[in-house]
């Protein structure tokens, strides 16, 4: 669309789990900033959001109309965005019961839509596929397939060791 979709994938692998998509003031008939999460890729809606006419607070609501979720810029952040132009500190007040991780990916994911929708369009149509043609080229051609393939699992096993030992040791210094 015109404002942008931004897909939230899992860390590890190509699975998006949401999208974000803002609407259209005119299908909403309102000047508040109204966006739509949905499941996967093109899934239902599970939750909008509207915010306030200068962005500041967001209320996000599940697909019974219930409030999930309130999102609000901090004072610093408010002054940051006065005199830096950009202040991201947030206060974020979510309901008993609902998945925390999700409403961050959430908030996270909300500050990209349409924010870098030409770069992102040529960097995921015209970029990104030429690198990953040469690179499966020069992998190919050299044939080291496995050993590229290996070195991909290899990598990600360390990752996931990696955030163990984090937990661990989180748990071992309370």
């Amino acid at each position: 669309s015109r404002h942008g979709r931004q897909y939230i994938k899992k860390l590890h692998g190509d699975e998006t789990i949401m999208n974000i998509a803002k609407k259209s003031k005119l299908s909403t008939m309102s000047m508040r900033p109204n966006f739509d999460v949905g499941r996967g890729t093109s899934g239902e809606d599970v939750y909008s959001i509207v915010a306030d006419m200068m962005e500041r607070t967001f209320t996000i609501r599940n697909d019974k109309d219930e409030v999930v979720a309130q999102v609000a810029k901090t004072t610093k952040a408010l002054i940051q965005t006065a005199v830096f132009g950009s202040g991201s500190e947030s206060t974020i007040d979510i309901a008993p019961g609902v998945d925390c991780s999700t409403i961050l990916a959430i908030v996270f994911g909300l500050g990209q839509v349409g924010t870098h929708f030409v770069k992102d369009g040529l960097n995921n149509y015209v970029v990104e596929p030429i690198k990953d043609s040469i690179t499966g080229g020069l992998i190919e051609t050299a044939g080291l397939e496995g050993v590229a393939q290996a070195y991909t699992d290899v990598s990600n096993d360390a990752i996931h060791e990696s955030h163990k030992l984090a937990k661990f040791q989180k748990f071992c210094s309370k």
